[in-house]
């Protein structure tokens, strides 16, 4: 199993947001140990906690929406759904911030598919149809700004990032963008 240390290809210097330490793997279905059910997990033994009621204006106060930034832009992206997915739950159904946090969720999904097909030649299908699906979620926003972040850029980054895979073409995972929050 390749650690995280055994990928320097994947080393970012981005700014972290959150104070927790990065995983020493990036789980990739098929290829590592699940990180929750199986004994040899990163996560082994970690219970799926509720989180409590927030507003997107906290966001800056959210140590799991900071996380899952740091960890969807160091390649976690099976992790960095993870992190967000209980404030995705926490919210109501259809809601802003639900719709904004689906959308980051399944762009971080499509970055997976995108890494999978990478490593061991499995189709794209997966990325095709995650990468406009999160990109709809997130223009359904219809905010300039959000949780810190510059969405419409953002929106606009990752489109232009997903494009080849109307081709059939992988991008490399390598030059996937960063999340970037304001300060």
């Amino acid at each position: 199993m390749r650690l995280a240390q055994d990928e320097p290809e994947l080393e970012r210097n981005a700014v972290r947001y959150s104070t927790k330490p990065l995983l020493p793997y990036r789980y990739l279905p098929g290829l590592h140990p699940h990180p929750v059910t199986n004994e040899h997990g990163h996560s082994y033994g970690a219970s799926d906690e509720s989180h409590p009621p927030w507003q997107p204006e906290e966001w800056h106060t959210l140590e799991d929406w900071r996380y899952g930034v740091d960890l969807c832009n160091q390649h976690y992206y099976w992790e960095s759904h993870k992190a967000w997915e209980g404030l995705w739950l926490a919210v109501p159904r259809r809601s802003v911030p639900h719709r904004f946090l689906q959308g980051m969720i399944k762009l971080s999904a499509a970055l997976l598919k995108v890494r999978l097909a990478m490593l061991t030649q499995k189709d794209i299908t997966g990325a095709q149809s995650l990468a406009p699906a999160g990109l709809e979620l997130l223009v359904s926003v219809g905010r300039d700004h959000y949780m810190g972040l510059a969405l419409e850029k953002h929106i606009e980054t990752m489109h232009e990032y997903f494009a080849p895979l109307v081709m059939g073409v992988l991008p490399d995972i390598r030059a996937s963008p960063l999340i970037l929050l304001d300060d």
